[in-house]
């Protein structure tokens, strides 16, 4: 059967369509050769931008070490999770399963992303490992994990007031995590990548890795061990005298390094939004404290460079009692009648505190106060936030202030200024600035900041800071109120410190709210450490060398074999250091120390009382000390027969000061030196009557060989 020819419509919708076809041939001729030739230049570099791009590989913080290069601080890689709201199919459903998974509440997850003004964010950060892997297997679309990375403490709890914490961003908040956010924060450097229509990154070379940057890392003074033994000690004296918190400090007295720094209660860093802000606080720092009886050692310190005292002048302490004016009084816990300054010390008696520092005067007591570092923020590497205490200028003290300064009430000092005041003391009057920061180095290892051992001023002389020493000494000794304290193999100078609390809002002091603490160094003749042990509101002991004194004692006993030093096999008792200690070539400069070596010599401060030298004694122009010895028993000392049943003045000839003040002690004479060494001359001369109350004047000399 023939086919039917074509009808004329079937065959025009043919060539429509044929039409068509050449049509829609030609346009994409046309665009082809638009895009091959004509626009091939411009529309190749749209495409390079939109494939290749930059790339920030992981930015990685530094970490933080301690002085043996244990690792404190570090930073590990982590999931986060977050949702793309264009690409989830149903929000309900997602967020449903995203609750179950991730253990959050469903309500909040849906009022979130339904008021998200972008298109993606995180849902949750920093997963744990099995979170993470909840998630990767729901395959959930819209739903996906990026790596990030977490800050993470290693020790927990442990030096966690002065490493301080980061945010989930990465940002340091707290402690040396925000003081030194730039040199642990990476930096920025970017690599260029290509990516697919999904965006994620293709490598042609299937051994291709990504770099990542690190930031600089910082390796402090901190000893892990010391800090430890430290941190235990004040938790668990806190805990066992009932106390509302306390604070401990370990120093370097010649480097100004610190080994360890407590506070209790403390926190965890890796979960620091646990924990009351209060808990989180450096107490060593931000917060401050009468000092109460420890702060005696500055005044006395004081006047003895000034030389309106010498360690073995006489003050009358009132018999415990002593009326300032007619509203205000100053009381001892003893009643003590004539002590020595040593023994104002030793005793720690408020009356005679405030007997010197009257004697001395508030500007200078003022002027030497400030020269320890009260007043003043200590300098070291910290965030905002450390305390410069409280010590008002001396035109605004009355009567009743003066006395409570001078024995450590009516001012507020830090942790932290005390301890290095002491050390001080302990090195020979140099005052060191504190640190915490040994150096900081690139990711390589390199060191790129070096932070070295830096005087601040010197305060007192090398002779006045070591015959405060040895009345610290004896504060330790048998009879001393921090006989606690005392390290067998390690002789330690320190001193105790009782002090009432304020009531806050109010004028005076609490009844039963008081500050215990005690600071001292060991070993005596070579201090290596200083330790200061404060504890807020211990109860019911309360005084500093009965709850703290013990925690000092724990703490120096375990570090010092931790830096190997050696013990001290006899112990000779203490001695004043003599005005011989100077060299006769260079007046008014002390010889070089060996706790010293690279200070060679130091120059003695200038005051308002002398010229600031130390006299040279060969000049008959210039007058010694008056040294004066409490009057004796008369059942305890007889004396030998003079003129008129008197006394007789005995041979001093060739004796040192100390043995003169030894042999004149039963004979109620005052005695005035003049030069140093040992007695060449005298008056009276031997065998002449003398009396209690006159005065003997002896001539000393440096023998010749």
């Amino acid at each position: 059967m023939a086919k039917e020819p074509l009808n004329d419509r079937a065959r025009y919708s043919l060539y429509f369509i044929l039409g068509l076809f050449v049509f829609a041939f030609m346009c994409i001729f046309v665009q082809a050769f638009r895009i091959q030739v004509v626009h091939r230049g411009e529309l190749a570099a749209k495409s390079s931008r939109q494939v290749a791009r930059k790339y920030s590989p992981g930015r990685i913080r530094g970490d933080i070490f301690d002085r043996n290069g244990v690792k404190l601080a570090t930073s590990v890689s982590v999931d986060s999770v977050f949702v793309d709201q264009e690409r989830v199919e149903d929000l309900s459903k997602t967020a449903w399963r995203l609750s179950t998974a991730l253990e959050m509440n469903y309500g909040e997850i849906v009022g979130w992303l339904s008021n998200l003004k972008s298109r993606s964010a995180f849902i949750k950060r920093h997963l744990a490992g099995e979170e993470a892997e909840v998630v990767r297997s729901l395959r959930l679309k819209g739903v996906g994990l990026v790596k990030e990375y977490r800050r993470e403490y290693p020790n927990g709890t442990l030096a966690a007031h002065i490493l301080g914490f980061v945010g989930s961003d990465g940002e340091g908040l707290e402690g040396l995590e925000k003081a030194l956010n730039d040199r642990l924060e990476a930096g920025t450097d970017s690599v260029s990548v290509r990516r697919d229509g999904k965006g994620r990154i293709i490598m042609d070379d299937p051994s291709q890795v990504l770099g990542q940057n690190k930031g600089a890392s910082v390796v402090l003074t901190l000893d892990i061990n010391i800090q430890r033994i430290t941190e235990n000690a004040i938790k668990s004296a806190v805990i066992n005298n009932n106390a509302k918190g306390g604070i401990a400090v370990v120093v370097r007295p010649n480097t100004g390094e610190i080994l360890a720094s407590a506070a209790y209660p403390t926190f965890d860093p890796n979960a620091y939004g646990e924990s009351e802000m209060s808990a989180r606080r450096n107490k060593v720092l931000t917060d401050t404290f009468e000092p109460g009886s420890t702060f005696k050692v500055f005044t006395v310190a004081a006047a003895l460079e000034d030389k309106v005292v010498a360690p073995e002048s006489v003050l009358f302490c009132e018999n415990g009692f002593y009326q300032i004016d007619v509203n205000n009084a100053i009381r001892d816990t003893g009643s003590y009648g004539n002590l020595t300054v040593s023994q104002v010390v030793q005793k720690s008696s408020n009356i005679c505190a405030a007997k010197i520092g009257e004697t001395l005067g508030s500007n200078r007591l003022h002027h030497y106060l400030t020269s320890f570092g009260f007043g003043e923020k200590t300098g070291l590497a910290f965030p905002a936030g450390e305390a410069a205490g409280t010590l008002r200028p001396p035109d605004k003290w009355v009567l009743i202030d003066a006395a409570n300064v001078a024995f450590g009430q009516g001012l507020a000092v830090s942790g932290l200024q005390l301890a290095m005041a002491v050390s001080s003391l302990a090195y020979d009057g140099a005052l060191m600035k504190p640190r915490i920061v040994s150096r900081i180095i690139d990711a390589e290892g390199r060191t790129i900041d070096y932070r070295p051992p830096t005087i601040v001023r010197q305060v007192v002389s090398p002779m006045v800071s070591r015959q405060v020493m040895a009345m610290m000494r004896m504060a330790v000794m048998k009879g001393g109120t921090g006989s606690r304290a005392e390290i067998p193999g390690y002789p330690v100078s320190g001193k105790t410190g009782t002090s009432q609390k304020s009531v806050f809002g109010e004028h005076g002091y609490s009844k039963n709210k008081y500050v215990a603490s005690f600071v001292g160094v060991a070993p005596y003749n070579n201090p290596a450490l200083c330790v200061l042990v404060v504890l807020d509101e211990p109860w019911p002991s309360y005084y500093g060398g009965e709850v703290a004194a013990p925690v000092f004692r724990e703490i120096m006993s375990q570090a010092l074999p931790i830096l190997n030093v050696p013990k001290v096999e006899e112990e000779a008792p203490p001695k004043w250091p003599s005005l011989s200690d100077t060299d006769d070539s260079a007046p008014g400069v002390l010889m070089a120390s060996a706790r010293r070596p690279y200070q060679l010599s130091v120059a003695i401060p200038r005051n308002d009382k002398g010229s600031g030298e130390f006299p040279n004694f060969d000049k008959k122009s210039l007058s010694g000390l008056v040294f004066d010895k409490p009057e004796p028993e008369a059942a305890d000392v007889a004396l030998p027969p003079g003129e008129g049943g008197g006394a007789r003045m005995p041979s001093l000839i060739g004796l040192s000061a100390r043995e003169v003040f030894e042999t004149m002690a039963p004979y109620g004479v005052q005695v005035q030196f003049l030069g140093s060494g040992r007695a060449v001359d005298q008056d009276p001369a031997e065998g002449r009557a003398i009396g209690a109350g006159d005065t003997a004047r002896v001539r000393l000399a440096a023998l010749r060989k």
